[in-house]
């Protein structure tokens, strides 16, 4: 870019005729991820109180956790019969959620990060204040009843929200309000996640379906994302979100191979998973019912697939963790494929009807099954060499990080949520395969990205539509 009066050598860009108030900036960026982070905890409590009431007493399911799954060294059975409870808790779920959102906050719909992309590119920055409870509340009862979507979403809207509504109440100017956004954003993300520099820099690149970043954020990101993670460690404990066997390792440079082979695989489904979100969010936007309860048909037709498969229920963080610690390596390959197709078609169903929750960790679920099921593949072939933990952890980088145009935050993240840095460099190659052919592949289909409200680049964002960036 040239040098004119709409740029500085440090690359903080004029806000509404005046210059962004850097230190201030930083110690409004420090409070938001004290809020951010006590924010998060407040949630989980809430998703937690949900998930007893209704999947646990209406439907006597409980999901697997991440504890639990580090007992286990192989995926539980979970015959529930014909526990036609399920229904019940998943559509009642759904209505409630429905009624929720469709009678106080329309926007508070859907997968929550979304919206704060919204905001930043078309709102100035605006986010109602009442849709940080009404989202709260909605997805919180959304995926306590056994709705299949993460609790990342949700907790981003809801801190990015935060940062809006203190942002006006200072009055401080549209791109600073904007800013706000963002480190809302990274902090509630960090706090659920437990990644602080892979939610920061998410943050900045979740905005663009290009290869470009909101850098100007950076530094304040960098700061909400550490103080919410920091804050949420006191009260949640110390560590990764997901454990990694320390034995797992990347030593054999032949090994890329497979992981390349892998980043195919998921660039494929990477391209697949917001083409089948967006067509069932499509059609059910064509149903001529009040919208009110489409949630409950989605959260319906989940609890059918949660008969069979209740694996899918709720975040599936437990199976995740079986997958990463490499104990579904002796599961059949028909059953690993069939849970990740199962688990994006209740993501599918869930969000898309207009419930309330996130993608970022059904999609991890599909991308981490996805490599378990590679790893079956290869020893159907007499291929033992790379382990099954391995393949799974980068899947679940490769899948989300080519699904929502975001390979650089989501290598990163994954490595923090699981400790898995060893694996960063096979982790890089698949990651980069995966969205690079995800790039090829959507040009031919109706959505490039999980995140609709994604520009291509910045001179394509409101935000920059003067200074030509």
């Amino acid at each position: 870019m040239t040098p004119s009066q709409n740029s500085r050598p440090d690359g903080l860009l004029p806000a509404d005729g005046a210059y962004l108030r850097p230190w201030r900036m930083l110690a409004l960026s420090l409070v938001l991820g004290v809020i951010g982070g006590l924010g998060a905890v407040v949630f989980l409590w809430m998703l937690d109180q949900a998930q007893y009431w209704m999947l646990g007493r209406i439907a006597g399911v409980t999901p697997l956790t991440v504890a639990g799954a580090k007992q286990l060294t192989a995926l539980p059975a979970f015959d529930q019969g014909w526990n036609l409870w399920i229904l019940a808790s998943t559509t009642l779920g759904g209505l409630i959620a429905g009624v929720l959102v469709y009678t106080f906050a329309p926007e508070a719909e859907g997968h929550g990060t979304d919206g704060a992309v919204k905001a930043f590119h078309q709102l100035r920055g605006y986010v109602r204040g009442r849709v940080i409870v009404v989202k709260s509340i909605a997805s919180a009862i959304t995926i306590g009843s056994g709705g299949a979507a993460g609790r990342e979403g949700p907790t981003a809207q809801i801190a990015a929200g935060v940062g809006s509504v203190l942002g006006r109440l200072l009055r401080l100017s549209d791109d600073e309000v904007r800013l706000m956004v963002l480190v809302g954003m990274a902090a509630g993300l960090s706090a659920i996640f437990r990644s602080p520099l892979g939610t920061a820099i998410f943050a900045v690149e979740v905005l663009y379906a290009g290869m470009h970043l909101e850098g100007r954020a950076l530094p304040f990101t960098l700061a909400g994302a550490a103080v919410a993670y920091a804050v949420v460690c006191l009260f949640t404990g110390w560590g990764t979100l997901f454990d990694i066997p320390t034995t797992v390792q990347f030593d054999q440079p032949v090994e890329l191979l497979w992981y390349a082979l892998l980043g195919v695989l998921c660039g494929i489904m990477g391209t697949l998973l917001p083409n089948l979100f967006y067509g069932v969010r499509n059609a059910f936007r064509a149903l001529r019912i009040p919208n009110h309860v489409k949630p409950a048909i989605g959260g319906l037709l989940v609890g059918v697939i949660g008969l069979f498969l209740p694996q899918i229920l709720a975040g599936g963080y437990g199976v995740i963790q079986l997958a990463v610690q490499g104990s579904l390596a002796a599961s059949s390959l028909g059953l690993l494929l069939v849970l990740s197709v199962a688990k994006l078609a209740a993501l599918s169903l869930t969000v898309g009807s207009g419930g309330s929750g996130g993608v970022f960790a059904p999609s991890l679920f599909v991308g981490a099954l996805l490599g378990a099921a590679f790893a079956a593949l290869l020893q159907l072939f007499g291929v033992d060499a790379v382990p099954a933990a391995a393949l799974a952890m980068v899947g679940m980088a490769a899948t989300f990080g080519a699904a929502g145009r975001v390979p650089v935050a989501t290598t990163v993240m994954v490595a923090e949520m699981t400790g898995g840095y060893k694996l960063m460099a096979p982790a890089m190659l698949a990651v980069a395969i995966a969205y690079l052919l995800q790039v090829a592949l959507s040009r031919h289909t109706p959505y490039a990205s999980l995140y609709e409200a994604q520009v291509p680049a910045p001179k394509d964002s409101p935000v920059h539509a003067k200074d030509g960036r």
